[in-house]
């Protein structure tokens, strides 16, 4: 990855390496201030993967805002060492952010910022320089000054959106029960009845 320096050009313009087609890659690391919330978020990602009901809570409205193929936060805490060699410790620890999505930049930090506002200062919080996620424009500008540009971004279906993706899953998962299913002599009324759920994804 190198580095994509804020500056006045839009981010898509700033960071091509960024986007396929609708979709967009966003990937931004930055160093802990340590101190309690650092182990605020330890333990906010330790609930996430042992606490099926804290999971499921905090992901609630990240999964309302459909145009999010994907997100991931990580503390990295260590470098391996090549070779054979040691490993190096990081002293503080960075927090690591990846996410894809479709759409534009700022729209997507907005909804971070506006929707989902509590998670992003607990999620943020501890990193260097970071003021809040409201306003939105300091959040951005944050945002922008810790992104790394990709080398190399992979899409499968670079023209479709999450949603596109989402209901082409439902069609086909409702196609193969209804192939399933279906008897002769009530295919019609099964076949109707794909058709009125098929537009409704549509």
């Amino acid at each position: 990855m190198s580095r994509a320096w804020p500056n006045a050009r839009r981010w898509e313009e700033a960071c091509p390496g960024n986007v396929a087609g609708k979709a967009r890659a966003l990937t931004a690391i930055g160093p802990m201030t340590g101190g309690w919330k650092l182990w605020g978020l330890r333990l906010a990602f330790w609930a996430r993967r042992r606490v099926g009901w804290f999971r499921r809570s905090r992901v609630k409205k990240l999964r309302q805002l459909s145009f999010i193929y994907y997100a991931r936060w990580a503390l990295i805490d260590g470098l391996p060492g090549g070779e054979g060699g040691t490993g190096t410790e990081l002293d503080p620890p960075y927090l690591y952010f990846e996410s894809n999505f479709n759409g534009g930049f700022e729209e997507y930090i907005d909804a971070f910022a506006y929707v989902i506002r509590f998670e992003m200062k607990v999620i943020f919080g501890g990193v260097r320089g970071f003021a809040g996620p409201t306003p939105a424009t300091p959040f951005k500008r944050f945002i922008r000054g810790h992104d790394y540009e990709c080398e190399h971004y992979f899409c499968a279906y670079p023209e479709a959106t999450s949603t596109d993706i989402a209901q082409a899953v439902s069609v086909r998962d409702a196609f193969k029960q209804l192939s399933r299913d279906a008897e002769p002599e009530a295919f019609a009324r099964s076949w109707r009845d794909f058709l009125t759920k098929a537009q409704a994804w549509l």
